[in-house]
C-alpha cells in the first residue's frame, strides 16, 4: 500500500476489526506470479514484527489490568517487593517479582523505572545486583554480603556500590569479613569501610564461626554514622569510636560460649550514656565485671523498651541494672546465680530497696516461679502492670560442689527469689516445681508465712507439682494460709480469693474446706477452688466428688485451673 492509499485508509480500530478491508498481498486473494517471484526483505519483515508488537501493545492497552495507574502500580509493586525484603532471606537481591514486568508494556515500564523497587543487592546474585545499582537512580540501597559468594563477585558487587555509598543505607557483612586470622578487616570489604556513609541507618553482621575469640569493634566509615539506628554485631565489642551512637535505637553485641566478650560494667554505661534515644538491648555471652568504685552514675533510657542480657553474674547485672533508669522495659535475663552472705544468691536484679521508684520491676502485678526439670535452673517470670519480665538462672557448678543439688538448696534459692523482688503490689502468684524422682526440701510453714507477708495483694495463687514421690509440699502452705500475720493480727493474704492446684498428691479437699470456712468466717471468702489432682483424673464432673461440699463456703469450684496469661514480651524493634 502506498502513502496516499494509506492516507486514504488511515488505521483505524473498525479498519483493523475487518480484514476484509485489509490491503495485504495475497490476504483476500492469491499471489500473483510477480508477487510470488519478490520476496520482502529483512528490512519489511522487521518492520512487520514491530508492527505486530505496537500492535499487541495497543490490545493490552484495552484490558482491565491497564487501566491502573501507575501510583497505584508502584504501591502494588513495592508490597510485593517488601515480601522479599529479608536480607536473611536467600531470595533477597533476586527479584523473584520480576515476571509483573512481563504482563504488559506498561507495566514493565514502571517496574523498570521506579527507582524504590530496585534497592535491594546481594553479592549472591552479582548481576542483579549490578544492574539495580543502575536502576535505583538516587534512591536509597540495601547491601547484603552472602558469606558463600566468592571474593572476585564480591569486589565486583563492591567497587560498583563504592561510588553511591552515600545512598547506602542498610548494610549486611559476615562476622569474619571484619576480623580474619590477623584480626583485620577483609580486603575486599575496606575501602568500603574506611569511606564516610552518612545515610547508613542499619550495620549488622551476620554470625560465622571460623574465627575464635572476639575482638574490640574497628573504627568503620571513619567512625561517623550519624544516621546510625541499628546496630548488631557478633564476636566483637562495640567501642565509643566505631561508629556514631547518638541516634541508636537498637545495640545487641554478643561474644562465644567459650571465649565470652569481657566488659566492665563502666564501659557499658559509657556506651548506653551515648545512646539516648536506644529503644532495644540485647547482650548475650558477655561477662560483665564489677563497674569503678566511684561509678556513681545513673543513666536515663526513657525510650528503653527491652532489656535482655544473657549469660553472665547475676551479680554484675544487678550492679548494671540499679544504675538504669528504665521506667517503660520488659526485662529478660539470662544469669548464673552467684552467692552473698548467709548462702543467698543475686538474680540478677537490684535487690527492692536499691530500685528507682520508677523502675519497672517495682509495681509487680503478676508472679511466676518455676523450678525446671533436667538441669539446675529456675524461671522466674512475670509482669508489672505494662510490661513482662522473664529471668533464666542457673546455680553455678561450683556453688552446687559445695552445697549440694538444686535439691537441697532449692529452699535456700526460693527464699533468695521472694526477698529479691518488690512483692507488694502482686496480685497473682504461681509456684511450679517439675522434678523426678527426687523429694522436695527447704521449703517449710516458716517460708511460706514469709512469702506470704510480702504478698498483701495477693489474689490467686496457683501450684503445680509434677513429681513421681508423694510427699508435696502442700501440708506447709495450707499450715501457713491457716495461721495469722504475728504483726497485724490477721489471716495472710486478706484479698485472696482463688487457688489453683496442678498436680500435688497431697493436696487435700478437706484442708481446703476447713481453710474455705475459716476465710469465710473471718470475713476473707475464696471465691474459687480449682484442682485437677491425680486423684481427680477418672472424673470430669466435679458434682462426682467430694468437691462440691466445698461450695458451702467458696463460690466456684472445678477440675480445671485457669491459664496463665500474660502480655506478650515485645520484639526488638
Amino acid at each position: 500500500m502506498n502513502m496516499a492509499a494509506a492516507i486514504q485508509n488511515p488505521l483505524t480500530l473498525p479498519t483493523l476489526l475487518d480484514p476484509l478491508s485489509w490491503q495485504l498481498p495475497g490476504w483476500n486473494e492469491p499471489l500473483t506470479s510477480h508477487e510470488l517471484e519478490s520476496h520482502p526483505d529483512d528490512s519489511t519483515l522487521d518492520k512487520l514484527d514491530s508492527s505486530l508488537a505496537l500492535l499487541s501493545r495497543y490490545r493490552n492497552s484495552l484490558r482491565p489490568f491497564n487501566r491502573l495507574s501507575s501510583d497505584i502500580l508502584v504501591l502494588i509493586f513495592s508490597e510485593l517487593v517488601a515480601g522479599h525484603a529479608d536480607p536473611y532471606d536467600v531470595k533477597f537481591g533476586s527479584y523473584p517479582w520480576m515476571g509483573v514486568a512481563q504482563v504488559c508494556h506498561f507495566w514493565r515500564q514502571v517496574a523498570l523505572t521506579t527507582p524504590i523497587l530496585w534497592t535491594h543487592l546481594s553479592t549472591r546474585y552479582c548481576t542483579a545486583a549490578l544492574a539495580c545499582i543502575e536502576r535505583s537512580a538516587e534512591a536509597a540501597l540495601s547491601l547484603y554480603i552472602c558469606e558463600s559468594s566468592k571474593d572476585e563477585k564480591i569486589s565486583q558487587v563492591l567497587s560498583a556500590v563504592q561510588p553511591h555509598i552515600a545512598r547506602l543505607r542498610h548494610l549486611y557483612v559476615p562476622s569474619n569479613m571484619l576480623k580474619d586470622d590477623n584480626d583485620h578487616i577483609h580486603q575486599v570489604l575496606q575501602p568500603l569501610v574506611n569511606s564516610t556513609a552518612p545515610a547508613l541507618e542499619t550495620f549488622e553482621t551476620i554470625k560465622i564461626r571460623a574465627n575464635a575469640g572476639w575482638i574490640p569493634m574497628p573504627a568503620l566509615f571513619t567512625g561517623s554514622t550519624p544516621s546510625l539506628t541499628r546496630l548488631k554485631v557478633h564476636f566483637m565489642l562495640p567501642q565509643l569510636r566505631s561508629v556514631t551512637f547518638g541516634k541508636l535505637q537498637v545495640l545487641s553485641f554478643t561474644g562465644r560460649k567459650h571465649t565470652p566478650i569481657t566488659l566492665p560494667a563502666s564501659e557499658l554505661l559509657d556506651i548506653l550514656e551515648a545512646c539516648p534515644l536506644l529503644q532495644s538491648l540485647k547482650t548475650e555471652k558477655v561477662n560483665f565485671t564489677p563497674a569503678r568504685d566511684n561509678e556513681s552514675r545513673k543513666i536515663p533510657l526513657d525510650h528503653l523498651q527491652v532489656l535482655q542480657l544473657g549469660r553472665t553474674k547475676a551479680s554484675a547485672v544487678a550492679d548494671i541494672m540499679k544504675r538504669l533508669i528504665i521506667p517503660g522495659c520488659a526485662i529478660r535475663l539470662k544469669v548464673h546465680f552467684d552467692r552473698y552472705e548467709d548462702n543467698k544468691f543475686y538474680m540478677g536484679i537490684p535487690l527492692p530497696h536499691e530500685l528507682e521508684l520508677n523502675h519497672p520491676l517495682r509495681d509487680i502485678r503478676k508472679f511466676y516461679v518455676q523450678f525446671m526439670n533436667g538441669y539446675e535452673g529456675v524461671e522466674i517470670f512475670g509482669s508489672t502492670a505494662h510490661h513482662p519480665f522473664h529471668i533464666h538462672g542457673f546455680v553455678e557448678q561450683d556453688t552446687l560442689s559445695n552445697l549440694g543439688d538444686m535439691d537441697t538448696i532449692a529452699g535456700t534459692v526460693f527464699q533468695s527469689i521472694i526477698k529479691a523482688f518488690d512483692l507488694e503490689a502482686v496480685e497473682d502468684f504461681a509456684m511450679t516445681e517439675y522434678r523426678n524422682n527426687y523429694r522436695w526440701t527447704g521449703l517449710n510453714k516458716k517460708n511460706w508465712m514469709d512469702t506470704f507477708r510480702r504478698m498483701p495483694k495477693l489474689k490467686v495463687f496457683r501450684l503445680t507439682s509434677d513429681g513421681s514421690y508423694d510427699e508435696g509440699y502442700s501440708r506447709a502452705i495450707l499450715a501457713a494460709l491457716s495461721e495469722r500475720d504475728e504483726r497485724t493480727g490477721n489471716l495472710f493474704c486478706p484479698q485472696l480469693d482463688a487457688i489453683d492446684v496442678n498436680g500435688d498428691k497431697t493436696w487435700s479437699s478437706l484442708q481446703c474446706y476447713i481453710i474455705a470456712k475459716d476465710r469465710l468466717e473471718n470475713g476473707h471468702p475464696l471465691k474459687r477452688v480449682s484442682m485437677r489432682l491425680g486423684h481427680y483424673a477418672s472424673f470430669s464432673d466435679s458434682a462426682d466428688t467430694d468437691l462440691p461440699r466445698l461450695r458451702e463456703y467458696v463460690e466456684q469450684v472445678d477440675l480445671e485451673p485457669q491459664d496463665i496469661e500474660l502480655p506478650p514480651f515485645p520484639k526488638s524493634p
